[in-house]
């Protein structure tokens, strides 16, 4: 088991408690294992909101501009806690996104043309005929076609437009600007 140069709860306990001169007190070792920028992402997993709009105001806009100036950096991360022991946790990055609606994501991601994330995002706001419309418009064959209305099967489609006149008539496609705007991508 590796020693530990730094116990990472322990400079929380210290920024907690306001305590600024906390840096200097650390040996040169333990100076060098200070990481400004884990301790910030350990501070922001708190419940306290003022504690995070303190560290996005300001330490965020600073984190890489000043990494070189470790003590600065502990100062301005101990004004933004309230002055009381709280409790931490590890926030995560997001995970590889997975769908349900592979073909659905693919065809918001071509018509958007936008990443993989903005594509998840939009086909929460999307119903299935809007992207059935989509996939239309971008001239997708009746394989692919099926596929969405597989994936959207529990919503109710329009009838297969292809070939054949509907008689319902249906909204066309969203246009393209309006959902770019929407989703300010």
């Amino acid at each position: 088991m590796t020693e530990r140069k730094l116990d990472i709860f322990r400079v929380l306990k210290q920024a907690d408690l306001k305590n600024a001169d906390f840096f200097e007190k650390l040996t040169e070792e333990e100076q060098k294992a200070f990481q400004p920028f884990l301790i910030q992402r350990w501070m922001s997993g708190t419940y306290s909101p003022r504690q995070i709009v303190f560290l996005n105001e300001l330490v965020n806009p600073f984190a890489f501009s000043l990494a070189n100036h470790k003590q600065l950096l502990w100062q301005l991360m101990t004004i933004c806690t309230g002055g009381k022991p709280q409790r931490y946790v590890w926030n995560k990055l997001p995970g590889k996104l997975s769908t349900a609606k592979p073909v659905s994501v693919s065809v918001i991601q071509q018509y958007l043309q936008c990443s993989e994330r903005h594509a998840h995002e939009a086909l929460n706001c999307l119903t299935g005929n809007d992207i059935l419309n989509i996939a239309e418009k971008l001239g997708m064959q009746t394989e692919e076609l099926a596929k969405i209305r597989k994936e959207h099967k529990d919503e109710e489609l329009k009838a297969d437009t292809i070939g054949a006149k509907s008689k319902n008539k249906t909204k066309p496609a969203p246009e393209k600007e309006a959902v770019q705007d929407f989703f300010q991508f």
